[in-house]
């Protein structure tokens, strides 16, 4: 009887084995480190909360979103003109901003870095004989957005906004004749190539407002920029031969100087990403996940602040996280 139970376990183990491990994060807070002449400083917010770090993180996560909505609201109302319908659109990649002063108090925005495909079907009939059923999929690579606004009252110049991008586009149909249908394979690429300016550029032009406001312009009840909210007026650092600098306090009693004259470079994350994993142990882990990066150089001065959303996951075991309703047995 023993062996027989011993039996027993040790295949329910090997069954265990080779089951998934799923995530669920119990805990999780960001955490701000302000840079500044070789030295640092560190502060920590629940990122449940409601405080800057959390109206930040929130702010910057707003922006992929908020670009992809728009791209596939372009290439959604393309195909409906051309016949076709929209099925899917993705953005990816980790994006890059860039600020840099112009002459006149006007200053360049840009976002670069992002990739976007997207699926569109067209189904009917060629020359009433010939039925189709095809799927375009469009592909923007070295995707990139630029804009200008002006440095004292942020409001964006409209007829200075455009974009870029390597465009391609391949189209799969449900037999061999699409030769014979050149528009379904070319028409969304020629449309997007020449109409970059316009149709695409306007579905997406929201997200570089809206990026602006959040780290320069935008004035909550307290009257805090982004670089507020990223590095409070409270914060201290010791420099490297003892002394401190108040750091937070100069960014507040210099904002219009920073936001009119400083290049501003920000790299954009996701923080921390669990997704399942196909077999593995149950556990508790400790997962860090970038959510910005910004580095801020002006004639007079120069900082930099990154944050990091960091968080505290337990691992279960389930059969299958791909099949929930799969029971896992002892394989004897």
């Amino acid at each position: 009887m023993k062996q027989s139970l011993l039996f027993v376990g040790l295949s329910l183990s090997m069954a265990l084995a080779q089951a998934d491990i799923v995530p669920a994060i119990q805990s999780s807070q960001y955490i701000a480190t302000a840079r500044y002449n070789g030295a640092s400083v560190s502060y920590a917010e629940n990122s449940y909360g409601s405080g800057p770090l959390v109206e930040m993180a929130t702010a910057m996560r707003r922006v992929p979103m908020q670009v992809e909505s728009g791209l596939n609201t372009a290439v959604a109302n393309k195909a409906a003109s051309s016949g076709g319908s929209f099925l899917r659109g993705t953005l990816s990649g980790a994006p890059t901003v860039t600020i840099t002063p112009q002459s006149s108090g006007i200053t360049l925005i840009q976002l670069s870095g992002w990739s976007y495909t997207a699926s569109t079907r067209f189904t009917g009939r060629k020359l009433g004989i010939i039925s189709y059923d095809c799927v375009n999929t469009l592909s923007l690579r070295n995707f990139s957005i630029t804009a200008q606004y002006g440095s004292v009252d942020g409001r964006l110049l409209d007829d200075k906004t455009g974009a870029t991008a390597d465009v391609s586009s391949s189209t799969d149909c449900d037999s061999n004749l699409s030769w014979m249908l050149p528009f379904i394979g070319d028409f969304i690429i020629g449309q997007i190539a020449s109409r970059m300016d316009s149709g695409v550029v306007a579905g997406i032009q929201g997200s570089l407002g809206g990026l602006k406001n959040d780290l320069l312009f935008d004035r909550n009840a307290n009257f805090l920029s982004g670089l507020n909210k990223l590095v409070p007026v409270d914060k201290v650092i010791t420099l490297p031969n003892g002394s401190s600098f108040a750091l937070g306090q100069y960014i507040q009693n210099n904002l219009p100087y920073l936001v009119g004259n400083s290049q501003l470079t920000l790299k954009l994350g996701q923080g921390v990403q669990v997704r399942p994993r196909f077999g593995g142990e149950p556990m508790t882990t400790t997962e860090t996940g970038t959510v910005l990066d910004l580095s801020l150089s002006s004639p007079a001065f120069s900082f930099g602040v990154g944050m990091v959303e960091q968080a505290q996951v337990k691992w279960s075991w389930v059969c299958s996280w791909q099949n929930p309703r799969k029971q896992c047995f002892p394989d004897y």
